[in-house]
């Protein structure tokens, strides 16, 4: 009796949640670049800045990883599968901020997921949203101008 009740409990417990949530965990990974002329401004301590954010735009996580190769694949973590989006710049000159010109228009290159570009805004989020697992994110970053 005592084992059909405990595999009673064991059966609604998992059930009560979706496929979704009990997948396991896979490696979200992004591959980077920057055009040659941009890799050769680099300093010492450039880095490459991610926003790894939901499919509503809500930021998950914020990393900093050390550019140390044009291209570059970045791994962000164990992800449970599902819709995300990632936008990316490349710190040139090392001071963790993304710098701007008069015109407050980004001199750093950037990009986000899908290469989505906007002349003056960040792109609509359909544009950049992508699946995981899936395809590896292949982001093309460039100057505004």
């Amino acid at each position: 009796m005592a084992v059909r009740l405990f595999s009673l409990i064991l059966i609604t417990f998992f059930w009560s949640f979706s496929p979704a949530e009990l997948r396991v965990p896979t490696p979200l990974s992004i591959e980077c670049r920057v055009e040659a002329s941009e890799w050769s401004k680099r300093a010492k301590n450039s880095a490459w800045l991610i926003s790894l954010r939901r499919a509503n735009g809500t930021p998950i996580e914020e990393l900093v990883i050390a550019a140390t190769s044009n291209p570059q694949v970045l791994k962000l973590g164990d992800r449970p599968a599902g819709t995300y989006i990632v936008a990316a710049y490349f710190d040139t000159n090392g001071n963790r901020k993304l710098d701007r010109g008069v015109f407050t228009n980004p001199t750093e290159p950037y990009a986000f997921s899908n290469n989505a570009r906007n002349r003056f805004s960040e792109p609509d989020l359909s544009a950049q949203r992508f699946a995981h697992p899936g395809a590896l994110q292949r982001l093309e970053l460039k100057p505004a101008f």
